[in-house]
């Protein structure tokens, strides 16, 4: 059972994953989760915050404002973080996967970008890293990539490391082409399931069917949304189209710009957008706000900086991008990017729904 525990920091990297692989070996979520920093330690961090900067008093005010979102980061207060130990365990046993008979092949990990509401948080935590760890059976000889996010480095400790899949890889590029694999089939799955459902409901009372398809969909949800916290998972909009633009802003300045077409519930196909896009010169994607003008054109907003209207011809997108500040107006012309690997692809989706950002592949 989880209780209070006085959170055991790391000197580095490699002794966070290496305890993390300890853990996971002894089955011990105690353990694990003295790892990740107490919601206490960080409410007093930014609480002891100090700096003269506007900016940087706006910002970390953010935070003081808003403890809940730190409270994310400490198993006592995020249960979910406990039950994805409990889960990713329990998978890597169904896949053959030797937990005590582990050794560490490699680990990448690399930079992580906030979502808005934790804006601030880098005043407290000035390192954020999220990757994976490649772990070798030796057992089977058979090597094992582990999804990981939420480490942190501040005060010269590191903490946290929580884990969010595994699947049988040998590398980034083939753990995201199994991982689209596996949610193509639980995804089936679950719909056969729910036509199972529906087929028994015809010698049964609607009530306790529908009773029936909620439990088992609430199941298997929860086994295909393992990447992705809690409030991801209610996503109310399906995906139809990707795509991924690149070129030029103001005829010099590389861009990336990628779009989501969704379905809902309009009678057309395409019933609404999500984007983002980053510039050469930044580390991060900015997630925008996607609209449509009644000529047609999609309007891609970011907050508090400026517009982009374009125009979508084919594989050609053109438009201009105007600043709210001084009005000036810059153009816009990319090409879709025709093959986008599935890692990146992953990447940019979680980025649009509140979760890591890669920055750079």
């Amino acid at each position: 059972m989880l209780c209070s525990f006085a959170t055991a920091q790391q000197k580095n990297e490699e002794a966070l994953v290496n305890k993390i692989l300890q853990s996971f070996a002894t089955q011990d979520d105690s353990a694990y989760a003295k790892l990740f920093p107490k919601f206490d330690e960080l409410w007093k961090l930014a609480m002891n915050y100090n700096d003269t900067g506007i900016i940087d008093r706006r910002r970390i005010a953010n935070i003081r404002s808003n403890p809940q979102q730190l409270q994310q980061f400490d198993p006592e207060y995020n249960k979910s973080i406990i039950r994805d130990f409990k889960f990713i365990h329990q998978k890597g046993i169904d896949s053959g996967l030797h937990w005590r008979d582990l050794l560490l092949a490699r680990y990448e990990l690399e930079k992580s970008s906030l979502p808005r509401e934790l804006i601030g948080f880098e005043k407290i935590v000035p390192y954020r890293l999220q990757g994976y760890i490649f772990v070798q059976d030796l057992l089977t000889r058979k090597i094992f990539c582990i999804s990981i996010k939420d480490v942190h480095g501040f005060n010269n400790q590191w903490f946290g490391g929580r884990i969010v899949n595994i699947l049988e890889a040998e590398s980034i590029e083939e753990y995201y082409d199994k991982l689209a694999k596996e949610r193509k089939v639980l995804k089936d799955v679950l719909i056969a399931q729910l036509y199972a459902m529906m087929d028994t409901a015809g010698q049964a009372e609607d009530s306790a069917a529908l009773a029936a398809v909620k439990v088992t969909t609430a199941n298997n949800t929860l086994k295909m949304d393992v990447e992705e916290d809690d409030e991801k998972k209610h996503a109310a909009s399906e995906v139809v189209d990707r795509k991924l633009y690149t070129g030029l802003f103001d005829n010099e300045i590389k861009m990336e710009l990628y779009i989501r077409s969704l379905k809902g519930k309009c009678p057309q196909q395409v019933c609404g957008w999500d984007a983002l896009y980053k510039f050469e010169d930044m580390d991060d994607y900015v997630i925008l706000d996607v609209t449509k003008s009644a000529d047609g054109k999609l309007v891609l907003t970011e907050e508090d900086m400026g517009v982009m209207e374009i125009t979508i011809k084919g594989d050609k997108v053109s438009g201009e991008w105007s600043s709210f500040k001084d009005k000036t107006t810059v153009d816009v012309e990319l090409t879709e990017k025709k093959e986008v690997k599935n890692r990146k692809l992953f990447m940019l989706d979680d980025i649009l729904e509140g979760g890591m950002n890669f920055g750079d592949e």
